[in-house]
C-alpha cells in the first residue's frame, strides 16, 4: 500500500515534521478531507473508548473519592479527562435522560384535591355534578391585570413583564395540570445553569470551612467540580428507582462520599469530616432550593 507524502512543516505550528505527527504541537501532519464520521471517530477513540481516559476517570471518581482531584493538582493530568469537559458530559448525560422522560408526577394532582371536581354519586341511575367552573369564575379569584399593575406601581419597562406573569399564575390557577406539564420543559431546559451556579456556591462553603488549610479557592472549585460529576453519575444510575429510594440512595451515597473525598483531600479526624460532610450537605440542601425556586420564577412567564 502506498502512503501519502508527509508535508515540510506542520499545518498547525509550522515546524518542521519527519513523521505522522509534530514534535512540537503533537497535531497529526496527514490531514485528508474531512467527513462527519470524522467527529464521532475522535470522540470515540479518544473519549469513550475502554483504553480511554473518560472510564479511567469514572473509575478512579468513584473507587477513591478525592483522589481524582488530588490526581490533577500533583500533575497527572493526561490520562484522565479534565474536569470542566467531564463535568459537562454527565450533567448533559443526565439532562437529556430528564427531558426524554421528564418526571410527571413531580405535578400529579390526587382527586382529592380542590382542584379536581369529580362527579358525587348518589344513586346507581343518577348523578348529581357541580356546576363546571367558568372562565370567569375563576378570574374573579384570580388577580385582574389591571388591579396587580395598580398595587404594585411597576416601572413602564417592567410592565410587560409583569403581564406575562399574571397570565402565567392566572393560567396555574384555571388549569394546574395543563399549565404545570407545559411549565416542567422550560424549568428543564434551565436547570443545567443553575446547577452549575452551585459548583462555585459549594466551592465558598468548603474555602471557609477549611480556611486553614491553605488551598486557594480554585482548589476548591475543582473539588466542587468533581463532587458535583459524581452527583450526575449517581442520578444516572439510579433514574431506574422509585422518588422516595432515589432520595434515600442519594443522601446516604453523597454522605459516605463526602465524607471519605474530606477525609483524602483535607485531612483530619473521620468523625469531624462526617459532621462537616453534613454541615455542608445542609448548606448546599438550602442553596438547591434557593436555585429551585429562581428557576421556577424565571421559567414560570414560558407556559
Amino acid at each position: 500500500m502506498s502512503t501519502p507524502d508527509l508535508p515540510t512543516h506542520c499545518p498547525n505550528c509550522q515546524a518542521a515534521v519527519f513523521g505522522p505527527y509534530c514534535a512540537q504541537c503533537g497535531q497529526e501532519t496527514l490531514i485528508g478531507k474531512l467527513r462527519l464520521r470524522d467527529f464521532s471517530h475522535e470522540y470515540l477513540q479518544n473519549f469513550v473508548t475502554l483504553e480511554g481516559r473518560l472510564w479511567r476517570s469514572l473509575w478512579l471518581l468513584v473507587s477513591q473519592p478525592g483522589q481524582l482531584t488530588l490526581e490533577f493538582l500533583v500533575g497527572r493530568r493526561r490520562r484522565y479527562v479534565r474536569p470542566i469537559p467531564l463535568y459537562l458530559s454527565l450533567s448533559f448525560l443526565l439532562f437529556v435522560m430528564l427531558a426524554l422522560t421528564p418526571p410527571a408526577s413531580l405535578f400529579q394532582f390526587d382527586d382529592s384535591s380542590p382542584l379536581a371536581e369529580t362527579p358525587t354519586p348518589t344513586s346507581t341511575n343518577r348523578t348529581i355534578q357541580s356546576p363546571p367552573k367558568t372562565m370567569s369564575t375563576a378570574k374573579e379569584k384570580s388577580p385582574s391585570l389591571e388591579k396587580l399593575e395598580l398595587e404594585t406601581d411597576l416601572p413602564q419597562w417592567l410592565k410587560p413583564l409583569g403581564k406575562r406573569y399574571s397570565k402565567a399564575v392566572e393560567q396555574l390557577h384555571d388549569d394546574p395540570q395543563g399549565a404545570s406539564q407545559r411549565l416542567l420543559p422550560a424549568v428543564l431546559a434551565k436547570l443545567p445553569y443553575a446547577a452549575f451556579m452551585l459548583v462555585p456556591l459549594f466551592a465558598v462553603n468548603t474555602r471557609l470551612l477549611y480556611l486553614r488549610r491553605g488551598r486557594g479557592y480554585a482548589e476548591h472549585f475543582l473539588f466542587a467540580l468533581h463532587l458535583h460529576t459524581f452527583v450526575f453519575l449517581t442520578f444516572l444510575v439510579g433514574y431506574v428507582l422509585t422518588a422516595d429510594t432515589m432520595a434515600a440512595v442519594l443522601f446516604w451515597s453523597l454522605l459516605i462520599y463526602l465524607t471519605l473525598a474530606l477525609r483524602r483531600f483535607f485531612g483530619g479526624r473521620w468523625w469531624v469530616q462526617g459532621l462537616r460532610a453534613l454541615l455542608l450537605m445542609a448548606l448546599h440542601a438550602f442553596f438547591l432550593a434557593i436555585a429551585l425556586v429562581f428557576t421556577f420564577v424565571i421559567a414560570l412567564p414560558s407556559i
